[in-house]
């Protein structure tokens, strides 16, 4: 028997609980004969600890599919449908033009799958390391209404959006990760090669060296030690590592690493504008797929990479149990903007929730691309200013003596 963790509706009641069963269709069988509406059901691994889908534990070594493959294979399948093809020779075209091997495999099961009478998106659910819960329920509302490529090209917009996202968080990043290393490579250059020069030079004369020409001199001695220096590379490494290690399985930990970000000068800010221009999109188009609003608010929960605000959406649904509007709920969550919740209201007050939702999302991924701007902008001085002033204090720490020994021979 396997384990299954489930999250549902019960007697206008949210609960969670565990359940014992063959298969996940059997589990979900016995859900809905005790009255369970699902809104989320997940396996358990025999220890009983639920088994994520987003990465963890070994599946660290599994590389996803690129979501930018996803975005094309969405948008062959959308235009071949809209054209009219049925779907099992879509996808028996689109199978064939994958150059990616393990989306072509995945594609090759999802062939098999529908032409045994699954489901598309069922057949999706199967596959989430490439078709997450977001993609599999937008497939599920498309097959609903009738309206597959509608909702597909939905997708293709909202995938392409999340990898813009990714890009300019990468981009903003990328300019003082180079110069940081490039820093590091001069100082390690300068520590091993350039200060030993000096050393051998200010030994053959004896005199007492100035104390900044000390500290760099002990500081090029414990670098230069395969002992110490390597040491405490290897020590940097493995710190990291563990760090990673620990935000990947510890939540109590990833929940204090993530507020942390959040509260970060220019960083938090980066961070929650991103976040917030996501989840406002999975909303808008879960909201448009007709997608109950607690399972809507479920998946717009679990579409967010930072736990806070994770959190936060999932208080947020909870109260929606109580007939509390939306925009009253985000209000009462510290984490969650004013202006966000304001917006919301609007939505709710005028009944057009989808434009106010796409609006919200136009709105903070704006004021993302700004930040991302500001922050290219403040971190370029910022690390120049670093780099010159640390390599200065190297040079003169080294002519100190020289200028030391001027003196006394023109005095």
């Amino acid at each position: 028997m396997k384990k299954f963790h489930w999250k549902g509706i019960k007697n206008n009641q949210y609960l969670t609980g565990d359940i014992e069963a063959l298969t996940k269709d059997e589990a979900i069988y016995k859900l809905k004969e005790d009255g369970v509406i699902l809104t989320s059901l997940t396996s358990k691994d025999e220890g009983g600890a639920e088994k994520i889908k987003s990465g963890k534990g070994f599946s660290i070594f599994k590389k996803k599919v690129d979501p930018s493959q996803i975005s094309a294979l969405t948008k062959k399948v959308s235009t071949m449908l809209k054209s009219g093809l049925p779907i099992m020779k879509t996808l028996e075209m689109v199978k064939d033009q994958v150059e990616d091997p393990r989306l072509a495999e995945v594609l090759d099961d999802i062939y098999k799958d529908v032409e045994s009478g699954t489901q598309l998106s069922v057949a999706f659910s199967k596959k989430p390391d490439a078709f997450d819960t977001i993609y599999v329920n937008m497939v599920r509302a498309g097959e609903s209404s009738g309206r597959l490529d509608t909702f597909l090209n939905k997708l293709v917009v909202s995938i392409n959006k999340s990898i813009k996202i990714k890009k300019s968080i990468k981009a903003a990043l990328m300019y003082p990760a180079i110069l940081l290393t490039v820093a590091v490579l001069v100082l390690a250059v300068m520590m091993v090669f350039v200060v030993p020069v000096f050393v051998k030079m200010f030994a053959s004369v004896g005199s007492e060296l100035p104390g900044p020409t000390k500290l760099v001199v002990t500081i090029s001695d414990f670098v230069r030690n395969p002992i110490t220096g390597g040491g405490s590379v290897a020590i940097i490494v493995v710190a990291v590592l563990l760090f990673k290690n620990r935000v990947r399985n510890n939540l109590a930990f990833r929940k204090k690493w993530h507020q942390t970000i959040l509260k970060m000068p220019v960083i938090g800010d980066l961070a929650l504008k991103s976040q917030l221009a996501q989840m406002a999109m999975v909303y808008s188009n879960l909201n448009d797929a007709g997608v109950p609003v607690i399972e809507s608010l479920d998946i717009t929960a679990l579409s967010s990479k930072n736990e806070i605000l994770k959190e936060a959406m999932q208080a947020a649904k909870r109260g929606v149990f109580s007939g509390t509007p939306l925009s009253e709920l985000l209000l009462a969550q510290p984490v969650i903007p004013k202006a966000f919740s304001q917006m919301v209201y609007v939505g709710e007050q005028t009944g057009n929730m989808s434009d106010m939702l796409n609006t919200i999302s136009a709105y903070y991924e704006e004021e993302f691309d700004d930040a991302v701007v500001k922050f290219s902008q403040l971190m370029e001085p910022i690390m120049i200013v670093f780099l010159g002033g640390v390599i200065g204090f190297i040079l003169v720490a080294m002519y100190l003596p020289i200028f030391k020994m001027g003196q006394v021979v023109t005095g």
